[in-house]
């Protein structure tokens, strides 16, 4: 009975191991596609208040990259800038650190952590990354530009450049009771970022 017993446990040890490493297999991989640089719609947002208005600005352009710790490895850090056609900021930037596990895509911002998201729904090849967010069921598509790519004039976790004039042309697109009080300002203006919670034409 003793020697069933164990027999029966190397043979469940074997399949955990299997199993496990099927998985660890599976992430590697796609932490292989993911690592790189993307560009496209990710689906990014910010509000700004001024003189009692709220103003929403979508960013038409993001440029993330996915480095991973170490070969093969299935987590790492990234870098991320958002470009905005209209309103105070023309692009903003954030590091982050990513993982993969169990084929799910975690992401965690150092700077603004109502930023962490995970996503699970999505499609990854060479070429593209695509899929949904799924706290706001918000799309993005990202196209593949390069694997690596130097990024040294953003070596902060967290800016942003400033765009002079901008309310003069800049028009109202939305409201949104969702704010957070931006640290980086000595202005009083209230500012919160996000990822769009509707998709709108551009």
């Amino acid at each position: 009975m003793k020697l069933q017993y164990s027999f029966f446990s190397a043979i469940l040890i074997a399949c955990a191991c299997m199993f496990t490493s099927c998985i660890d297999t599976e992430d590697t991989n796609q932490s292989m596609v993911l690592s790189g640089e993307w560009r496209g719609d990710f689906g990014m947002y910010y509000t700004y208040v001024e003189r009692g208005r709220t103003y929403t600005f979508d960013s038409y352009n993001t440029y993330i990259r996915f480095i991973p710790d170490h070969s093969y490895a299935s987590y790492g850090t990234g870098t991320q800038v958002d470009y905005y056609d209209y309103g105070p900021y023309e692009y903003q930037y954030y590091h982050f650190t990513w993982s993969i596990n169990n084929g799910v895509i975690y992401l965690s911002y150092d700077y603004d952590h109502m930023l962490d998201t995970r996503i699970s729904n999505y499609h990854m090849t060479n070429d593209y990354f695509a899929g949904t967010f799924p706290a706001s069921n918000t799309t993005f598509r990202l196209y593949k530009m390069v694997d690596y790519y130097s990024w040294t004039p953003y070596v902060n976790i967290y800016g942003y450049g400033s765009r002079y004039d901008w309310d003069n042309y800049s028009p109202f697109t939305r409201s949104t009771d969702e704010q957070v009080v931006d640290s980086t300002s000595n202005t009083g203006h209230v500012l919160s970022r996000g990822r769009k919670t509707t998709l709108l034409q551009k």
